[in-house]
């Protein structure tokens, strides 16, 4: 196979950057990837004609790949495998199957290199939506390692979520340079998870919307609909929520938003970091808190509601 295009499909998915929110993802994304290329030679497949090795068996196969991935300190238990030839430095290439988590396309250098199957199809995707013609180089093709969903859906277990994912991608890194993942959730409203050194963290796609960023598998109504669960319990429980906007953080440490009702009645939230209102404000007792409400409003007082005019004196 060519050298170049797997050590840029590599490169590519090493260089993994944000894909929303982030204009130049594309081109820093190609400009990973022809750097990768420039920097080493394309194949050489005519000199390898002179001098044919016998083909190595499957065994032999999946225990080169075992080899490699140990190598390249993976956690990987290679349970299928398929060699894709030699680079211009005759360093076998793998396409590898683990038992649990992603594949990876394994090059036997020094050092070894490995591509995270879920990073070079999310990748592809990102890049096709850019330019349906583009270049992604080489990507993994045993049908195991293209079902990414499976996988981020297995983070999205070990994050502790209980969704049923019905869509996923890697989106990118975010400033801390950690992976982000988004999952869509059947009918609900779906998660970012951001790999740490510690676990995962999550963020509601409802608290994606008012980061200004967008979430692809989650629509707005089902973003809406999440708000039912962080009301319950309180005076706003009833509210169909319309609209919401983050107007800060408090000085316990609660984030406030504005919610506006389908109704148009409109509250303050106050919430926890468990995604639970603590404390509910209805616009009228809001004016003073950030500038008050702006989407929602207080209903006017009706007639049956309004006191009773004083009698004139005499």
């Amino acid at each position: 196979m060519s050298n170049s295009k797997f050590i840029a499909a590599i490169g590519g998915a090493i260089a993994l950057v944000m894909a929303i929110g982030h204009p130049a993802a594309a081109r820093e994304l190609s400009g990973a990837r022809s750097a990768a290329a420039d920097s080493v030679q394309s194949d050489n497949r005519a000199a390898g004609r002179s001098r044919q090795a016998p083909a190595p068996t499957p065994e032999e196969i999946i225990a080169g790949a075992q080899a490699t991935a140990v190598a390249a300190g993976l956690d990987c238990q290679v349970t299928e495998a398929i060699a894709l030839g030699r680079t211009a430095n005759q360093e076998a290439v793998y396409e590898a199957v683990c038992a649990t988590g992603p594949g990876y396309l394994l090059v036997n250098s020094t050092p070894p290199l490995a591509g995270d199957c879920v990073l070079l199809t999310s990748q592809a995707v990102t890049l096709r939506e850019q330019d349906p013609a583009a270049d992604v180089g080489q990507q993994c093709t045993i049908p195991a390692n293209l079902d990414i969903k499976a996988v981020i859906g297995g983070y999205a277990r070990e994050a502790g979520l209980n969704c049923t994912v019905d869509e996923a991608l890697a989106i990118g890194r975010n400033d801390a340079g950690n992976l982000l993942y988004e999952v869509g959730c059947q009918n609900e409203d779906g998660y970012w998870l951001e790999k740490t050194a510690s676990g995962w963290n999550t963020t509601a796609c409802w608290e994606i919307v008012n980061q200004t960023k967008a979430c692809r598998f989650s629509t707005v109504a089902e973003s809406n609909s999440a708000w039912k669960t962080v009301l319950a319990d309180t005076p706003a429980a009833a509210c169909d929520v319309q609209q919401t906007r983050l107007m800060g953080i408090d000085a316990n440490q609660l984030k406030i938003y504005e919610i506006k009702c389908t109704s148009g009645e409109g509250f303050l939230a106050r919430v926890g970091a468990d995604r639970r209102a603590q404390r509910i404000h209805t616009c009228a007792e809001a004016i003073n808190i950030g500038g008050g409400c702006q989407i929602g409003v207080t209903p006017a007082a009706t007639t049956e509601d309004a006191p009773a005019a004083a009698a004139p004196s005499t």
